[in-house]
């Protein structure tokens, strides 16, 4: 069952928005997909099948903070028959490198229900998300979502550099 994981096209926008109303409870308008989209478009990732029908996805877009660019995962859905294959953490990962490759980015966050067992496994013991706080009436039937954010590790030769870099002291500035 050979599947291939590639960066989002816009006209895989009505198959991503499918795969979201047949496999999760959040669903969202089609001006949303395309706002996402025209954001970051190298963010979002798609996995296709070999007949070429979409069978999962991960949504994302960028936001500022005051550490910096961070990525914000809105939406990761995976069809049943798929699932347990390691495409949700295959698209996660690429989405991983490419917040970073191209945004900068310092940190990934999301939102993952209270209940979803099998989401929390794959987000933090598999990717590397840390819970940050849980938020309560998150959804809209009333359930508390989990803020988690992925970290990028530090390089640990950049931050010899940023030590490196040498003090500027002011003259005029004096000891107290």
């Amino acid at each position: 069952m050979p599947i291939s994981i590639r960066r989002v096209k816009v006209e895989d926008m009505i198959q991503m928005q499918q795969t979201n109303n047949h496999c999760l409870p959040e669903n969202y308008q089609l001006w949303f997909w395309l706002y996402h989209y025209l954001l970051t478009p190298q963010a979002s990732h798609v996995a296709i099948n070999c007949k070429g029908q979409l069978v999962g996805y991960v949504l994302c877009k960028t936001d500022d903070e005051k550490k910096g660019i961070v990525g914000q995962v809105t939406s990761v859905s995976v069809y049943n028959g798929y699932r347990k294959l390691g495409l949700a953490s295959t698209l996660l990962g690429d989405t991983h490198v490419q917040l970073q490759k191209c945004f900068n980015a310092k940190s990934v966050t999301l939102n993952v229900r209270e209940t979803n067992r099998a989401g929390h496994i794959l987000y933090m013991n598999r990717m590397g998300y840390k819970f940050e706080k849980s938020e309560k009436d998150y959804y809209a039937d009333g359930e508390a979502g989990w803020l988690l954010r992925y970290t990028y590790p530090v390089d640990p030769e950049e931050e010899k550099a940023k030590a490196a870099k040498p003090i500027k002291w002011n003259k005029n500035q004096g000891r107290r």
